[in-house]
């Protein structure tokens, strides 16, 4: 008798098992970003004057989860195109607000010729021009703090202003 009980109860539970509906998972939600961006750089102590920083080329991507669309993290490669070349990487966490406002934060490096490293951060207005569709502009902030190009016990540092678009898909 107890072998039968037995058996019953695993043929109860094995059922009930694959009688349960499938766990619905969280949807991943992607954006493509492309954006350019130039304005001011410093740094270097007073000898050092503000001049143009580089003009660049940021493409990347965002994911969200659906569950939380406000929290999102991207990373992007950066081509500096003049008055000198360079290419890097960023990584960045985001923070949506109000639909069409959002603050990041994170990490920038230019990599070759040479290298710089530091925090990043930046404001965007999301202007929608169709439902997955926006048209992006604000400020950015990028200080470097390491690498092989910064000059000994030197900050340097870049205000820029980014215009863009971002698509969802």
């Amino acid at each position: 008798m107890k072998i039968i009980a037995r058996a019953l109860s695993a043929l109860v539970a094995c059922a009930t098992m694959l009688a349960a509906p499938a766990a619905s998972a969280q949807r991943w939600i992607m954006s493509g970003v492309a954006e350019a961006s130039s304005g001011v750089e410093g740094g270097g102590g007073r000898a050092q004057a503000m001049g143009r920083a580089q003009t660049r080329m940021r493409i990347g991507a965002d994911l969200a989860v659906d569950e939380s669309p406000e929290d999102i993290f991207g990373a992007a490669v950066l081509v500096a195109v003049e008055p000198r070349t360079a290419f890097g990487i960023d990584a960045r966490y985001t923070r949506l607000v109000a639909d069409r406002f959002a603050f990041s934060g994170g990490v920038v490096g230019y990599l070759q010729p040479g290298s710089l490293v530091g925090p990043v951060a930046a404001f965007e207005y999301r202007h929608p021009i169709a439902k997955s569709f926006f048209i992006t502009a604000g400020p950015e902030l990028d200080v470097f703090v390491v690498g092989t190009d910064l000059p000994d016990r030197t900050v340097l540092w870049q205000a820029l202003f980014h215009v863009g678009m971002r698509v969802s898909f």
